[in-house]
């Protein structure tokens, strides 16, 4: 057994040190992916891959049920990130493991990419997963009354928009009554492209609607934002200002700023227990999401609970 102890911490101490190599040089999607085989080995959790949410080849997603012991369980959909033009749904295994684990059901959407697909086609990607979810869910040991959504990156940017701008999820026949929450990490919300990519991907006659700040109005579900003081990648005023147009509006938000050493892609792979510390954004978005139940179910724990304004 101590041998098999040996080799196992090896194997783990070998791929961190791989994966930090990886995500250093920035090989973002090679990282993932080695990060993902070893939980794959070492921990496996059941998935149901490659469930077509639309008639497009990418519109699939995956999904993870909850243990069955725990029925009827809090759906998360998270919406992973990537500059709109890279990544997908297998590289975010390790946060759907980590959810499942505190008694979730998981679905992690694929969704078009630049340059194949421009705005708005993946926010309305995203509309429509939702409304699979919420249509189909429950076959999955998953409660439609209970969705929370949640996007790190370019995600949470299709997030906020699905969460403030009403008319994609009204055009799948939702609204976003029928989403409970949102969960927003490192967020780009309120930016203005400046590149050639990205402004060919949104289109400069689009900055003014791919703002989730300008479309703000006073139905918005309750907010968890965010954000290291270390990413150099995207400014702590998105997370600033989608907060300031939340609490004028009169919605409840909540934010949270980390230490400089939390860059990026650290806040990301932090949902996971393996790379928390006294930092833990998986517990962090945990906790929003169940006073957010306890609330729908009418416990008296306030929202603001826990968390700094």
């Amino acid at each position: 057994m101590r041998k098999i102890l040996v080799v196992l911490l090896t194997l783990i101490i070998g791929l961190a040190i791989w994966l930090g190599v990886c995500l250093y040089k920035d090989s973002r999607s090679t990282g993932l992916m080695i990060l993902n085989n070893a939980m794959r080995i070492l921990k496996p959790t059941a998935v149901n891959t490659d469930i077509s949410f639309g008639e497009e080849s990418w519109q699939m997603l995956d999904v993870y049920p909850s243990d069955p012991t725990h029925p009827m369980a809090p759906v998360i959909v998270f919406i992973h990130g990537g500059g709109w033009s890279w990544g997908n749904k297998s590289l975010y295994y390790f946060v759907a493991q980590a959810f499942v684990e505190r008694g979730y059901t998981v679905v992690i959407p694929d969704y078009v990419k630049y340059p194949q697909g421009r705005f708005p086609a993946f926010v309305e990607d995203g509309a429509q997963a939702l409304a699979w979810v919420k249509e189909n869910i429950s076959r999955y040991n998953g409660n439609p009354q209970q969705i929370y959504l949640a996007g790190h990156s370019a995600g949470a940017h299709t997030g906020a928009l699905l969460m403030t701008d009403n008319h994609y999820l009204a055009d799948v026949g939702l609204s976003v009554a029928d989403i409970n929450g949102f969960a927003g990490i490192a967020g780009p919300y309120t930016f203005t492209p400046d590149s050639a990519q990205y402004i060919a991907t949104f289109g400069k006659d689009n900055f003014g609607a791919m703002k989730a700040t300008s479309h703000v109005d006073g139905d918005e579900p309750p907010m968890l934002l965010l954000h290291g003081a270390g990413d150099s990648a995207v400014g702590e005023f998105n997370q600033q200002q989608l907060a300031d147009a939340m609490r004028t509006a009169g919605r409840p938000v909540q934010t949270r700023l980390y230490n400089d050493k939390i860059n990026h892609i650290s806040i990301l792979l932090k949902l996971h227990p393996w790379f928390a510390d006294e930092v833990d954004t998986g517990q962090d978005v945990d906790e929003f999401f169940q006073l957010l139940t306890a609330q729908q179910f009418n416990e008296k724990r306030p929202v603001s609970q826990g968390f700094g304004q």
